[in-house]
């Protein structure tokens, strides 16, 4: 036959078994990329789910964390008040009877060294600061000296004996102007620390005197401690 009648892809006895090993290459292909996808799935897959298995950790202990500081914890859309002590609080008619020298004692011994006033390291530059708490604790004291030397007063007037000219009536001078500050002042720093504990009401007169409760609380001794550990002075007692 004439070379040049020959077709220009002459078929031979290996054509059928290129053909098989081309299909059995690209189905070995097919196979490798069906595999390998399925292996980057699952570890895409893992790696999410430890991603948010990390995620759930991290941010049960940031609310640990978060809780654990001044800031309260919420249960069932209650804010719970902050706090690690648990208190029972009961009437102590010390802090509200007619001022006497061991009444002034009591309310003494609750103000720290330096009365409140502090210098934390923590303020920069070094200046003096005063502690809230104790603030509203000199407010109390100050309408509780207010009320008893009006009374004191009030019965004087009723006598025919006129008001008591002492201007240190019970040992402090009580200011009208003062008296109205520490008002709004207490009205705010309830407002503020807006204590939630829950208290139980009596369901006879459907009120509640809040005494004989547990009631969770900050350590008060802890923050009077801290107080005097920073005090600029060693100023002691309660002023009005």
């Amino acid at each position: 036959m004439d070379e040049s009648s020959k077709p220009f892809l002459a078929s031979n006895g290996n054509a059928d078994e290129d053909l098989e090993t081309v299909q059995s290459s690209a189905g070995y292909s097919r196979k490798n990329q069906v595999i390998a996808w399925r292996t980057f799935k699952a570890q895409i897959s893992i790696v999410i789910v430890l991603a948010l298995a990390l995620g759930v950790a991290l941010g049960y202990n940031s609310q640990q964390i978060f809780s654990a500081g001044l800031t309260s914890k919420i249960l069932n859309g209650l804010i719970l008040p902050p706090g690690e002590v648990t208190e029972t609080w009961e009437h102590n008619l010390l802090f509200s009877q007619s001022p006497t020298a061991e009444s002034e004692a009591a309310w003494n011994d609750l103000m720290p060294i330096g009365r409140g006033f502090i210098r934390p390291p923590e303020v920069t530059p070094p200046e003096i600061t005063s502690i809230v708490a104790f603030h509203q604790l000199h407010c109390l004291h100050a309408i509780l000296m207010a009320y008893y030397a009006t009374e004191e007063n009030l019965g004087r007037v009723l006598e025919g004996k006129g008001v008591n000219p002492d201007p240190q009536l019970y040992g402090t001078r009580i200011h009208t102007h003062h008296i109205r500050h520490c008002f709004d002042y207490l009205r705010r720093a309830i407002m503020c620390a807006a204590d939630t504990n829950l208290e139980v009401i009596d369901p006879t007169n459907h009120t509640t005197d809040g005494w004989g409760q547990a009631k969770k609380c900050r350590n008060f001794t802890l923050v009077r401690e801290y107080a005097e550990r920073w005090a600029p002075n060693e100023d002691t007692g309660i002023i009005t």
